[in-house]
């Protein structure tokens, strides 16, 4: 176990719309629920066999840093780095997440017994033979009843060791997750208004960690956007263009596209090309858009807060992008460029 600077993060599935394990903080700017400033210090669990020279954790810290330095510092968020080098040192680890998640309430149980009873969950179970047997899965949990905490897991990160870059977009698309998270109710469906729409959790955090990624130094933010459009870029085909020839109908609010399987084009490639139209079209200041309206989420809603500081309602946002998403490459990409206005 490595403590290491503010981090929160959770396994098995990706971000604000990721498989939740319990309630979201409904925090403001200044929650009593969650101060971002004085939150527990994030720690890195790293299972033996891992990070030898130090760069595992080094290039994932890269990004989370970069990522509470820009959305602050919320928690307790643990980081489990796992593989399947040694069984015991997994086991141990495991041991170790599940005491993050007793609950001093003696009425659940004693000690020993919350922490048998987590390690005993079939879905904790599977996990621990997912690692053990080297597949590589993982992503955001939370928890959504005290004690309220994040987790970040890779069940195999020895392909994140092998790819420096990969690791820091990964950290940096993540944290983006846990600030949402504290700033909506996740035990609420995801049209509420007190929780986040999955474009607006996936696109929003897809787009965040692209431009940081540039602002790093270490992929061409621009060229990822148009990637999106034409390949699909990191998250794999059909790319925006090739949906969208066979899906004229869709809807960037449409919760519907877990079911069908079409979720990574609407929710994080339209997504993110829907959060560049509200910062390079609607020219919504970057922070507003990716940081400060949620902190008006839990007290407003999320409509009153997005028409708050997009100065759009919804139902229009959809209506004015939809039109725009289905130009061409070469004119939505004027955006960057400042050539494209608002209609």
């Amino acid at each position: 176990m490595k403590p290491l600077p503010p981090l929160i993060l959770a396994l098995l599935v990706t971000g604000c719309t990721e498989t939740p394990s319990t309630d979201a903080l409904e925090s403001t700017h200044t929650s009593p629920n969650l101060d971002p400033v004085n939150v527990v210090e994030p720690v890195l669990f790293v299972a033996a066999g891992l990070n030898t020279n130090g760069s595992l954790v080094r290039n994932y810290q890269r990004g989370l840093q970069y990522a509470m330095d820009y959305f602050g510092r919320y928690g307790p968020y643990y980081v489990y780095l796992l593989g399947p080098d040694s069984e015991q040192s997994v086991r141990h680890i495991y041991h170790q997440r599940a005491l993050t998640r007793a609950n001093a309430d003696a009425r659940l149980g004693s000690l020993e017994e919350q922490t048998q009873k987590f390690l005993n969950q079939p879905n904790i179970v599977n996990e621990i033979r997912s690692v053990l047997s080297g597949m590589a899965e993982g992503g955001l949990t939370w928890t959504q009843d005290p004690p309220i905490l994040y987790e970040d897991v890779t069940t195999n990160a020895h392909g994140r060791e092998k790819d420096p870059v990969e690791n820091t977009w990964g950290a940096l698309h993540e944290y983006h997750h846990v600030f949402q998270i504290a700033h909506c109710d996740t035990k609420q469906e995801r049209t509420s208004e007190k929780n986040i729409n999955s474009w607006i959790s996936e696109g929003m955090a897809t787009y965040s960690s692209a431009k940081f990624m540039g602002n790093l130094g270490l992929s061409d933010f621009e060229d990822y956007m148009l990637q999106l459009r034409t390949s699909g870029a990191n998250i794999g085909r059909p790319s925006i263009n090739e949906f969208l020839r066979e899906s004229s109908d869709w809807q960037l609010n449409d919760e519907g596209y877990w079911d069908t399987g079409e979720f990574a084009q609407v929710y994080y490639m339209l997504g993110a090309w829907a959060t560049a139209y509200l910062i390079h079209v609607l020219n919504i200041e970057e922070e507003i858009v990716l940081r400060d309206w949620y902190y008006d989420i839990p007290r407003m809603g999320k409509s009153a807060a997005f028409r708050k500081h997009m100065g759009v309602s919804l139902n229009e946002f959809y209506r004015k992008f939809d039109a725009f998403i289905r130009q061409t490459d070469s004119v939505v990409m004027q955006i960057f460029d400042g050539q494209t206005e608002d209609n």
